[in-house]
């Protein structure tokens, strides 16, 4: 536009000019000439441009009549100026458009012309541009008008759809920097807002926050009037977005738009528009979407108090939408639900009431979840106002979703339910009729099916009983299941059954309902008392008195109710419970159809078994599960999580045994498990639990194979986490969850010296132990390891005050949970007492005298270690209870050893030793024990257990599948009869001999001493504790005495399979069948001598099993290892020991030795010395020597009458027909020194009495002796052995079609009937112990234990050639010079190694040709074997 008036005015003219020249022509041609259109739309244009200029009052209805006349017959849509005209010819239509009376005719054809125009515009044409500008400003304001100015008729997508995409053109086409853009924005803002609301694309919320954002933060914002406006229009913007992607960061920035459009607002000073009541709805309406979406309690507290000052403005309900009105009503029932307030809770059901009266469910969508959320609020606040209108509202708040087609959220079988419970309500109130008991209108089939469906999602896994607080509304959780509610309703129907007559069907049935959901009623066991139970099932059995067919439902319902009580309790009960079970199974109620008492009684027994530390109780749950779980009634979802707690306790009892790989199995099965678990199932946290401590188990194992620990799990659960996931469970099954994660989490922080974790893990602990009920088995459990972790934590301290208060909170705990288990009976007294001990030791407090203490206490709590073994039904279990004695007795007489208290040692050493043989002893003199102290009823119920050998197998082998043995629960009655304080019985069962009759029984055995050789240890050196034959107990220090030293820790005489090739009568391969199914017979392979032919008969070991490669190189290997082991064991032990001595008259010292841990392996007897006139000085040329499994089998043994000469003999040679120098030996001494013995096997020559069997050889060790015949009898084996570390048969020897184990031996036969005088086992490794070295438990003990008075062992796998000389010189000895048989072996061992050596007369031809051959150095031909006993 020019600059000044003249140029204007000179411009107007011209343009002028110009229209009047194009007018003149137009006027001379016809209506028809082509060029006519053009020529008008000319003159159109310059019309146009004249009213622009403001040059006349006209020009603008000369511009628009000429363009009528130019688009009667328009140009091509393409044609650039045509396409401005059309622009052009657009504006000024509509300025013919009047908003007041608006002609939506007209609205259309502008669109219409602008849209054609603005498209048909050359794009790169700068020319173009104001024509451009001017048709997108035309078209934002023209489709924003149509689109405001639409009918229902109308599409109303489209006409949004076409305002936006004109809005968009021109924001794309404008300058940033201009004014203008910003309306631009806000309009785009709002338009997408609105096809948001009409389609739900997110990304129009997402588009329009971004354009209210955009014009208010551009270079030109909006005008500030408006800027109030447009935060809040951004906020609604966010807030639908947030909402609709559950977004917490966008609707909190929505909440702040909001605030900041207020406090706009209050600053412009303007009067507040209606959309300020509009803002603050909002804003609290995202406080509230917060807290229902996100469980953000903070901003549900500060909503409340938002929406208080809310609705007190008059008339704010009504202005509120029904779904705000539902969700400030939920949010304020559950605030009000909180602080327990009746009227707070009311008016939040007037407000949801309000919603549904107002409900639009165009508007507002559907109401469904409204209307049930009112039934939930009324139907809670009925039982505290039972208003009938509460009903009426209950039942009116379920119809919409019993009517709707579709089972909104899973509803429907609660809203059945509910309805139920209305219409029953009603008709209390005299307000709804009733036809034979069923109310009006019920649908008793939809409600039966509804209660089946939800029992069958329990009971499926689909859903879950979750006992803990509703993390998001607590306060109407409370309201509906809360502690008060359950309460209430268990009072309610206890005194419906009160109300019902005695003996009638329904009072024991409502009594028998009662008593199967007490843990619904009262799953923190803190209502119900035990006088309610116990009334509640002697209303179910007062049924019985009127209907006999009730008393085993009678008895099974007592058991399920009274094992509630005792999971969560001590467990002392659970007899009484299996009782109940037991007598319910008499009385016909079949469990096998009713897999919960079947369930009941598994966990009951296996419960014992926990608390009460018997394995065989433990082993039976888990056969009983094994059948249950085939029962196809069974849910699978039950099934599933039986297994996986199967599977923890299999991996346990792998632990115990050893058997990583089989531990790694069942890990793996629960961590599959609980992958699958469904994060709403209260139950998966338990299983993780199982997980933990089954892990920690394993890798405590791994620790002591030098194998890693296992991976940690992909997510291991904070501290928090694991409080929300336990919350949800009863409070015993809680405190399981806390405590046990306490125990693995203490446990991984104590290796890794982690002080936060172990802090965390002692807090786990500390809730564990406050939830426990006192006396439970959890609590004092938990107590005994919360002690030992402030111990642990005590000795972190640097503090001195810390650590002094660290250490006294922990043996506080100790102290009262020691005083709580009451004695050796509970299963945590070892362990809690000896934890006590450490904790007294560690404080060192002179004024208390805590070193004296600490011995008392450890001293004691190996008396649990001894009731553990006595009570397990079986050898094997009893192995595995006394696998945990050594560890403790050996740190216990590490104590003594160092407060210089050796008499004290001797007890905590003998505490360790032996428990499995004591066990087995004990067994045998438990009748004679119970007739003695009055309990004869027990005697008779011990003997009638199957505790006597009467009716046993020929062949024992048979019954290994099933323990022998009387089960834990019997034994647990007779010790606890046996062990009545400190009784004379009671020291006899659980205390090893005192150093007086450890005297007593070596003077009686004519020994001078008693020698525990121990081992070093981190704190205490080697030592010889001595028991002398006067009661003296001394300490002799024996510095170098380690199980580390090298000739120790590389001595390896049994490690692998041996592979051996069976011989006969001339040194070759024996011909053989196939193998008889008892057989354990090992692949042929190389025997030991040389090849078959011409010279000396081959060597056979005997042995069956663990003998690495017995040839030639094993034989020199060995002979080695001896060398360099007995060499060793001269200066370590056996010399200072010997200098210890003085014996009168130069008279040899008669020792009985008892080697600690690996010390068992070393042959004491055969350490040496270089010198003396044949180049070695032996420990037995200096001493008698004998060894014993512990002093208490020694007394034991000792205390047994000596035979006055021996009687009836049994010789068992070559059974196996494999071992024909073993048969050789067995026949040749038989014949010579015994010839009225019998003889089992294959003889050399003639016929043998039988093929020797397992049966045979056990039935002539329980036949009493033949009358005439006196006791002392002896028995021969000649035969193969074998030793397999922890397995149900460590030690045995093979027979004819059979094995026969030392398990058998203590199992099965009686000790007292005086028959075994002598046992020779001329057998490989026949006193080495298969149950770990301070158990002693070989077939040597056990024939000890089975009434031996005397038994000879070997320690190695021994040569068949030596050992037949060796068994026969024996026998010579002991027949020939009447030497007893300890002294008797030695001086044939003595013999052995004496190079002048004469022949006995009676030594057979054969053998004397071997015994030419034997050099008197290899030790292995002679030092193997050892004597026990008599």
């Amino acid at each position: 536009m020019p600059d000044d008036a003249a140029e204007l005015s000179a411009l107007v003219a011209e343009i002028a000019a110009e229209r009047d020249r194009v007018l003149d022509d137009l006027s001379r041609l016809s209506s028809g000439d082509p060029d006519a259109p053009a020529l008008c739309g000319y003159a159109g244009e310059l019309s146009y441009r004249l009213h622009a200029l403001g040059h006349g009052d006209d020009e603008d209805a000369v511009a628009l009549d000429a363009f009528e006349h130019a688009f009667g017959r328009p140009g091509p849509a393409d044609d650039p100026m045509w396409s401005a005209w059309r622009v052009i010819f657009g504006h000024l239509r509509a300025q013919r458009y009047d908003e007041a009376r608006p002609d939506r005719e007209l609205l259309s054809e502008v669109v219409e012309l602008l849209g054609v125009g603005a498209d048909g515009l050359p794009p790169d044409d700068p020319d173009f541009d104001p024509v451009r500008e001017v048709a997108h400003a035309l078209l934002v304001a023209c489709t924003r008008e149509r689109y405001e100015r639409r009918t229902p008729a109308d599409d109303e997508g489209a006409l949004l759809d076409d305002a936006l995409t004109r809005h968009h053109d021109a924001l794309s086409a404008a300058d940033p920097a201009i004014e203008g853009i910003a309306d631009l924005r806000v309009d785009l803002g709002l338009l997408h807002i609105r096809r948001f609301a009409l389609r739900g694309d997110l990304d129009d919320a997402a588009a329009s926050a971004r354009h209210y954002r955009a014009a208010l933060d551009g270079a030109h914002p909006v005008a500030a009037a408006d800027v109030p406006q447009v935060w809040h229009s951004a906020g609604v913007a966010l807030m639908l977005h947030g909402r609709a992607t559950e977004d917490r960061r966008e609707l909190e920035s929505a909440r702040d738009a909001f605030d900041t459009a207020l406090t706009e607002l209050r600053r412009s000073g303007a009067d507040a528009p209606e959309w300020a009541w509009e803002v603050r709805c909002d804003a609290v309406f995202i406080r509230a979407t917060l807290w229902a979406v996100w469980k953000d309690q903070a901003h549900g507290a500060a909503a409340e108090v938002e929406l208080t000052r809310l609705l007190a403005v008059p008339g704010a309900e009504d202005r509120l939408l029904p779904p705000y009105l539902d969700v400030f009503g939920r949010l304020l029932y559950e605030r009000a639900a909180e602080r327990d307030d009746a009227g707070g809770r009311d008016r939040a059901i007037a407000l949801l009431r309000h919603a549904l009266d107002t409900w639009d469910p165009a508007r507002d969508g559907d109401s469904t979840v409204t209307a049930m959320f009112l039934a939930f609020f009324q139907q809670a606040r009925y039982p505290d106002d039972p208003d009938p209108g509460r009903a009426r509202d209950v039942l009116e708040g379920v119809a919409p979703t019993l009517r709707s087609s579709l089972d909104v959220q899973g509803l429907r079988p609660m809203a059945l339910l509910m309805d139920a419970w209305a219409r029953y309500r009603l008709v209390e109130h005299g307000l709804l009729a009733e036809r034979e008991g069923v109310p009006e209108g019920l649908d008793v089939e939809g409600v039966l099916s509804a209660y089946n469906a939800m029992n069958d999602d329990l009971q499926q896994g689909r859903s879950h009983f979750d006992f803990g607080e509703d993390e998001h509304l607590p306060g109407f959780g409370r309201d509906v299941t809360g502690s008060h509610r359950r309460q209430a309703a268990f009072d309610q129907v206890l005194a419906g059954v009160r109300a019902t007559e005695p003996g009638s069907e329904a009072r024991a049935r409502l009594a028998s309902m009662l008593l199967g959901n007490l843990i619904a009623f009262d799953p923190d066991g803190r209502h119900v008392t035990a006088d309610q139970r116990r009334e509640l099932i002697e209303a179910v059995f007062q049924r019985v008195e009127q209907d006999p067919a009730w008393l085993g439902k009678a008895h099974a319902v007592a058991g399920v109710s009274l094992l509630g009580a005792e999971m969560a309790g001590s467990g002392s009960g659970l007899d009484a419970v299996l009782a109940h079970f037991d007598q319910a199974e008499a009385a016909g109620q079949d469990s096998g159809r009713d897999y919960g008492v079947a369930l009941a009684r598994l966990a009951a027994q296996t419960r014992r078994g926990q608390t009460g530390g018997a394995a065989d109780d433990m082993e039976a749950g888990a056969e009983a599960w094994r059948r249950l779980r085939e029962d196809p009634t069974v849910p699978r979802y039950l099934r599933q999580s039986m297994d996986l707690q199967q599977a923890s306790h299999d991996a346990f009892a792998a632990t115990r045994r050893g058997d990583l790989a089989a531990a790694d199995r069942s890990i793996v099965q629960l961590a599959t498990g609980h992958a699958e678990m469904s994060d709403e199932d209260p139950s998966r946290i338990q299983i993780y639990t199982l997980m933990e401590n089954a892990r920690a188990a394993r890798d405590h194992l791994a620790e002591t194979l030098g194998v890693p620990p296992l991976a940690p799990p992909a997510h291991r659960p904070g501290v928090l986490e694991l409080r929300r996931q336990a919350a949800r469970l009863p409070r015993d099954h809680r405190a399981w969850v806390l405590g046990d994660n306490g125990v693995t989490r203490f446990g991984r922080a104590g290796t890794a010296q982690d002080g936060p974790g172990l802090s965390d893990a002692a807090r786990l602990l500390q809730e564990a132990y406050d939830l426990s009920d006192p006396g439970s088995d959890n609590r004092l459990r938990y107590a005994n390891c919360l002690g030992m972790a402030h111990c642990v934590l005590a000795s972190m301290q640097i503090d001195r005050v810390h650590r002094r208060e660290r250490l006294a909170r922990g043996i506080a705990l100790l102290e009262g949970a020691l005083a709580e288990a009451g004695g050796p009976e509970h299963r945590l007294h070892a362990p809690t007492g000896l934890a006590l001990a450490r904790a007294y030791r560690d404080r060192d407090d002179p004024h208390r005298r805590d070193r004296a203490a600490a011995r008392r206490v450890g001293l004691d709590s190996l008396r649990g270690h001894a009731w553990a073994a006595l009570l397990q039904s079986g050898t094997g279990h009893a192995e595995l209870a006394a696998a945990q004695a050594t560890t403790a007795a050996l740190e216990v007489a590490g104590w003594c050893l160092k407060d210089d208290r050796p008499e004290e040692a001797l007890r905590a050493l003998d505490a360790c030793r032996g428990l499995v043989l004591h066990a087995a002893v004990i067994s045998t003199s438990v009748p004679d024990l119970l007739t003695a102290a009055g309990h004869t009823d027990l005697a008779a119920e011990w003997r009638a257990s199957g505790a006597d050998s009467a009716g046993l197998p020929q062949n024992p082998g048979a019954a290994v599948a099933s323990p022998l043995g009387v089960p834990s629960s019997l034994r647990r009655r007779v010790l606890a009869a046996l062990t009545p304080g400190d009784s004379p019985q009671t020291a006899l069962l659980l205390d090893p001999p005192a150093p007086e009759e450890i005297g007593r029984a070596l003077r009686s055995l004519g020994k001078d001493a008693l020698v525990y050789l121990v081992p070093a240890s981190e704190d205490v050196a080697g030592t010889a504790v001595v028991v002398t034959s006067g009661g003296a107990v001394h300490a002799v220090p024996l510095p170098t005495l380690t199980e580390t030293a090298a000739p120790l820790k590389e001595y390896t005489p049994a490690t692998a399979p041996l592979d051996r090739t069976p011989t006969g009568p001339t040194g070759r391969p024996a011909p053989t069948g196939p193998p008889s199914e008892a057989s354990t017979e090992p692949p042929a392979g190389p025997p030991w001598g040389p090849p078959a032919g011409p010279g000396p008969e081959p060597r056979d070991p005997r042995v069956l099993g663990p003998v690495p490669g017995f040839g030639r190189d094993a034989s020199r290997s060995l002979r080695r290892q001896l060398d360099r082991l007995c060499g060793w064991a001269w200066y370590a032990g056996m010399r200072p020991l010997l200098e210890a001595f003085e014996m009168p008259s130069g008279r040899l010292p008669r020792l009985v030795l008892v080697p600690m841990g690996a010390l068992g392996l070393v042959p004491w007897h055969a350490a040496w010395e270089a010198g003396g006139p044949r180049g070695r000085q032996y420990a037995l040329q200096a001493a008698e020597i004998s060894y014993a499994a512990s002093a208490r089998l020694l007394c034991q043994v000792a205390a047994r009458p000596a035979a006055a000469r021996p009687g009836a003999a049994l010789f068992v040679g070559n059974p196996t027909g494999d071992l024909y120098h073993a048969g050789e030996e067995a026949d040749a001494v038989q014949r010579v020194f015994y010839p009225d013995g019998r003889f089992l096997g294959h003889r050399t020559r003639g016929a043998a009495d039988g093929p020797g069997t397992p049966g045979e050889v056990l039935d002539w060790l329980r036949s009493p002796p033949a009358e005439g015949e006196e006791g002392g009898g002896v028995l021969h084996l000649a035969c193969h052995a074998s030793v397999a570390a922890g397995a149900r048969r460590s030690a045995y020897l093979s027979l004819s079609d059979g094995q026969l184990a030392a398990e058998e031996l203590t199992e099965a036969v009686a000790a007292d009937d005086g028959r075994l005088g002598l046992v020779l086992l001329a057998a490989c490794r026949s006193h080495v112990s298969g149950r770990g070295h301070n158990e002693a438990y070989s077939l040597a003990t056990a024939f000890l234990v089975a009434g031996a008075r005397s038994v000879v062992g070997s320690l190695w796998p021994v040569p068949d050639e030596a050992t037949s000389v060796l068994m026969f010189l024996t026998h010579h000895f002991l027949r020939t010079h009447g030497e007893p048989p300890g002294r008797a072996l030695r001086r044939a061992q003595l013999w052995m190694i004496d190079p002048d050596r004469e022949l006995p007369a009676q030594l057979p031809a054969e053998l004397a040709e071997r015994a030419a051959r034997i050099d008197p150095h290899d030790l292995s031909a002679w030092a193997g074997f050892t004597h026990l006993g008599q």
